[in-house]
């Protein structure tokens, strides 16, 4: 079955207007906008013996065949090499006086040809809708690490995705990482992957100190 972008469902004009997204999602929601929870018969859902299940949203605004589907904003981004957090490093300040160090995230493995602006220690979500953010860290076993990782949204933490590290030189290495879902408005984005602490970490075998993950879902 053909699949037409809906602008119901979050998907963008060429033209660059958004209010119909931004109206149908604040008076639907976010989880009606992505076709959950919802009784309204505007979001059909296919039965299990039908041909195929199709949650797209059957609203009145008319499919954009032009637009970009938010479905297709994706990035998966990595430090390849050694790592180093250091006072040089540029830095942000969160609204309540934190400062995080932008951890550098030097490749690509995947990105969406729209959507998206990869820059050295920041993402850039250029569209409107909902988001799933993941971020992983690893710390090799002969590293000291002193510092909380946070991802940052405009400069503002992201509730959940925090997580303080405290390890010497001779604990075992370890992994950590935070999720979340975050909507985007109008405005776009800006993604940091943050620290408090400054380290200097070479990888171990063929893993790779840190990666983030961004893809769109509504």
């Amino acid at each position: 079955m053909a699949y037409q972008s809906n602008c119901g469902r979050g998907s963008r004009s060429r033209s660059g207007s958004h209010n119909g997204n931004r109206d149908e999602r604040r008076r639907y929601g976010a989880l009606n906008a992505i076709g959950g929870f919802s009784r309204d018969p505007r979001y059909m859902i296919i039965g299990e013996n039908s041909s195929s299940n199709d949650p797209i949203y059957r609203g009145p605004c008319p499919p954009n065949p032009d637009g970009t589907d938010l479905e297709n904003v994706y990035g998966f981004f990595y430090h390849e090499g050694e790592l180093t957090v250091n006072e040089s490093t540029p830095s942000v300040t969160t609204p309540d006086g934190a400062v995080y160090r932008r951890v550098e995230l030097n490749a690509t493995a995947l990105m969406s040809d729209e959507g998206l602006v990869k820059e050295r220690t920041r993402v850039l979500i250029l569209d409107p809708g909902i988001y799933y953010l993941s971020y992983n860290f690893n710390v090799p076993e002969s590293a000291q690490v002193n510092a909380t990782f946070s991802l940052l949204y405009n400069r503002e933490r992201i509730p959940g995705t925090s997580v303080s590290v405290q390890k010497d030189e001779s604990d075992a290495g370890m992994s950590v990482s935070g999720h979340a879902l975050i909507e985007v408005d109008a405005n776009g984005a800006e993604i940091i992957l943050g620290s408090t602490g400054f380290f200097d970490l070479t990888p171990e075998t063929f893993e790779n100190i840190a990666s983030l993950i961004i893809f769109s879902i509504a």
